[in-house]
């Protein structure tokens, strides 16, 4: 030794160093001397695939609205009410109110029903805007999504059509939207209203705009592509419509906002859901008792876009008249 001291390691800070350059997921903490796992505060990526016939069909979860039940449900009983959320044990304060477009690849063509409410707006609550992320985990390219299929243009539904930059979130897709929803919803005299129509109809009119080249107006009734019906649900929105697929014998409907809630909608379809946000409240109680029936009637599989993740299951008739939704439990299955 040539009489310089030579230091030991400092094992501790060393330790230190590597510990925090690790990834959040992969740090360690000490608690009583023993060492614990980080919470991961991560879910699963949320999208879903089944199939309909030959069509697969893939939910993309875009995350949910928080909604308290101040408005909604106006024409309920309260009895029952409260009956139904302790027998299905559901949240006393709010809905957890899911937003659950599809994509769904027919062979021939891809299309998305709706598009969520995207990355441009927190209205709602900041819980939205996960469809891309979903859409890139599950493996499917906006730029390869050949038209959206809007059942009806509320901002949960149209304002994931854009980037938080104004651009076309599906630059190659063309947009069908029927006559009597545009006409509500892009509508520039909402614009100098009072209530909530005039944000509703601004934001609108920006989600649309890459898009007016290839709007494709239609009727509900109308046939859009093979295997791909329409049929009227207006009342919560003038002009909104389902989408019924139809594949090798099996046939699923994509229902918007006919019913907003699993249990209570089925249950009791005479009740409306928001005396202002229904265009008719009345309409929309009918329009939800027609689909209910049509698809117990038809053995059609039922797909509501605000029910719980990812919104898939089948629709009976109780001995009372009533309907009950009989959800398809998620499973890596196909």
């Amino acid at each position: 030794m040539d009489g310089a001291l030579t230091r030991a390691p400092d094992r501790k800070r060393h330790s230190t160093q590597e510990k925090a350059a690790q990834p959040p997921h992969q740090q360690k903490r000490e608690r009583g001397g023993k060492m614990s796992a980080v919470r991961q505060r991560r879910q699963n990526a949320g999208w879903h695939r089944f199939d309909v016939g030959d069509f697969e069909c893939t939910v993309l979860w875009d995350g949910y609205i928080h909604h308290g039940y101040e408005g909604i449900f106006p024409n309920a009983d309260p009895d029952e009410m409260a009956r139904l959320k302790a027998e299905h044990r559901l949240p006393v304060d709010h809905i957890p109110m899911d937003l659950n477009p599809v994509v769904v690849n027919t062979g021939q063509h891809l299309l998305l029903i709706d598009a969520g409410m995207g990355r441009t707006s927190t209205m709602f609550g900041d819980k939205m805007g996960r469809m891309r992320e979903n859409m890139a985990a599950a493996g499917i390219d906006p730029a390869e999504v050949d038209a959206v299929l809007m059942t009806h243009l509320h901002p949960d539904h149209s304002y994931g059509l854009i980037e938080p930059d104004g651009s076309a979130t599906f630059p190659n897709a063309d947009l069908y939207c029927t006559s009597a929803d545009w006409a509500e919803w892009t509508d520039e005299a909402n614009l100098r209203r009072n209530d909530f129509r005039a944000p509703w109809t601004s934001g609108t009119l920006e989600a649309v705009g890459p898009y007016r080249d290839r709007l494709k107006l239609f009727e509900p009734g109308d046939t859009l592509f093979p295997g791909v019906s329409t049929f009227c649900v207006a009342g919560h929105a003038a002009g909104m419509c389902a989408y019924i697929f139809e594949s090798a014998g099996e046939k699923v409907v994509f229902t918007g906002d006919v019913a907003h809630h699993h249990v209570f909608d089925p249950y009791h379809p005479e009740w409306f859901f928001h005396m202002d946000y229904d265009t008719s409240p009345e309409k929309g109680a009918a329009a939800k008792a027609a689909i209910f029936a049509k698809v117990a009637d038809e053995g059609i599989r039922f797909h509501g876009y605000h029910f719980p993740y990812p919104g898939l299951g089948d629709v009976t008739r109780a001995p009372d008249g009533t309907y009950r939704f009989h959800a398809e439990a998620v499973n890596p299955r196909l």
